[in-house]
């Protein structure tokens, strides 16, 4: 964003629960917040913005989501003092995963977002959701993802065996013990193959004993020593196919690194958002996540090593827009066409 504007980051946490490899040396242009209450249930609040946000004098103030109550501050301060405000959003839904409508509580937020200059959406599809809300100009532009490296892999040829990826957490809805039995199958079709799996999650037990219960331990290898955000991107690079069962998601950026990387992709039919990206027998494989359907698209891709070439030009093109300079373009885009 430097190359457009001069934007300076506010953070309320720095990473929160997460591997300490997610923990990344800041640039001098982003600051964490003192003195911030709530950090436990994500709806941060401190007093402590408006000494930034004085320092700063900012034109234009942009908000990350509605419902932190030290967003609002920060909204107020910029309607104060004359700043251009955006907030920028996921869907909104609830517990069970269902798009909300309009209700008591976001007839609130709107009220007191009413003079909001615009909101910025990460998925096009709940465009129609915010303006059901009620909010007027309302853009579209995706979470942007370290893709850099990624770029640079090589297209994947055909092998002895395959390695296989489930990089997301070990959490019920991603599916992960799916993930496991998939991968057996393929194991008994060819007893070389790998599969490199997320280390974080609740289900880590269940997995565990689901490995052992199968006699995999030889070819399942858990990724707990990345040691550094910067050696992520070779987890990919030294992976073929990723696989992806979930039984819902909004969508993932592990999907986008995968195609970024040039890997086969074989995802679930239930994820949202990105995983829309992926066309069924196109550039990868977008199926019902069923032990079965998996194993045939796979199959596709042992039989067919080409396909990975021919996926991985479709996908270095799609996924540019989600690298950080291909979101950079958007938002400066968006932010002329709607805000001046």
């Amino acid at each position: 964003m430097q190359q457009f504007y001069d934007t300076r980051f506010l953070f309320y946490d720095y990473v929160g629960p997460r591997p300490n490899w997610w923990k990344v040396k800041l640039p001098k242009e982003c600051s964490i917040l003192s003195k911030v209450f709530f950090k436990k249930i994500g709806k941060y609040f401190t007093f402590s913005i408006f000494k930034h946000l004085n320092e700063l004098r900012p034109d234009i103030v942009m908000l990350g989501g509605f419902s932190i109550p030290g967003n609002y501050l920060a909204f107020l301060w910029a309607k104060a003092n004359g700043a251009k405000t955006i907030v920028y959003t996921e869907r909104s839904r609830d517990k069970n995963g269902n798009l909300r409508k309009k209700n008591i509580v976001w007839s609130v937020l709107k009220f007191l977002y009413r003079k909001v200059d615009l909101v910025i959406v990460s998925a096009e599809d709940s465009i129609q959701q915010f303006k059901d809300f009620g909010f007027d100009n309302i853009g579209y532009c995706p979470y942007a993802t370290d893709l850099t490296n990624y770029f640079t892999h090589p297209i994947r040829k055909e092998k002895d065996f395959y390695t296989y990826l489930f990089p997301n957490r070990l959490t019920p809805i991603y599916n992960p013990v799916k993930a496991i039995e998939i991968f057996y199958e393929v194991y008994k079709l060819n007893p070389k193959s790998i599969l490199h799996m997320n280390a974080q999650g609740e289900l880590y037990d269940e997995c565990v004993e689901k490995i052992k219960s199968l006699s995999l331990q030889k070819n399942v290898k858990f990724l707990s020593e990345i040691t550094k955000w910067d050696d992520l991107h070779n987890v990919y690079k030294n992976s073929d196919i990723l696989i992806f069962p979930a039984t819902f998601s909004n969508g993932n950026f592990t999907i986008i690194e995968a195609m970024a990387s040039g890997m086969g992709i074989v995802i679930s039919d239930k994820i949202l958002g990105i995983g829309k990206l992926i066309k069924n027998d196109y550039n990868g494989f977008n199926c019902e996540p069923e032990t079965a359907n998996f194993i045939d698209s796979i199959l596709k891709y042992t039989s067919d090593p080409q396909l990975f070439e021919i996926h991985a030009e479709i996908n270095r093109k799609i996924a540019y827009p989600y690298s950080a300079e291909g979101v950079a373009n958007i938002f400066h885009d968006l932010l002329q066409e709607r805000l001046f």
